[in-house]
């Protein structure tokens, strides 16, 4: 299976668009994400031209470079898709404690779905959120769009995606900073 990672987003609520690079407990997150699932199969990262950081460390640690629009999550999604196929996983880079486990058990429910894509969502305080997680078993597009299933699982810290200083915050404290 081929596993995207994205890694293009703008960084906005941290200041910061290389993101993916920022250190928890002693490695950029993109690499505690990378190492996590490269066990699944062959790891591409998946940025834009204004990331030169994100690109440099990339090919420096042996990853594929793919380049999309940066038109926004859904157009570079489907970029890469189209860039390298299907099946594929699409990961988020700023995920640093997701564990294989949880993504062993996306795999084994997906196994059960027809759908060409299934979303992992989570439910966190009352609220369903997409955790940026998808698996996309082929591309069919209907007006548009890959028609998908959503996996709802409750939220744990394995989940944790870093956004804002809150969540870098509890990253650290997590990590005994």
């Amino acid at each position: 299976m081929k596993i995207a990672i994205m890694a293009g987003g703008m960084g906005s609520r941290l200041s910061n668009p290389n993101k993916p690079l920022i250190s928890i407990c002693g490695k950029p997150m993109i690499e505690r994400v990378a190492s996590t699932v490269s066990v699944f199969g062959k790891v591409y990262i998946v940025t834009t031209a204004r990331h030169a950081e994100v690109i440099n460390w990339s090919r420096k640690h042996g990853y594929e470079v793919l380049m999309t629009s940066g038109a926004g999550y859904p157009r570079d999604v489907l970029e890469a898709l189209h860039m390298i196929g299907a099946p594929i996983l699409f990961m988020p880079s700023d995920m640093p404690f997701i564990t294989r486990e949880l993504i062993r058990k996306l795999l084994a429910m997906s196994a059960y779905i027809t759908t060409p894509m299934v979303t992992l969502m989570h439910e966190r305080d009352g609220k369903t959120d997409f955790t940026g997680i998808s698996l996309v078993k082929r591309l069919v597009l209907t007006q548009g769009i890959i028609p998908w299933t959503s996996l709802i699982i409750p939220w744990s810290i394995e989940l944790l995606n870093i956004n804002t200083r809150k969540d870098l915050e509890l990253a650290y404290s997590l990590c005994g900073k």
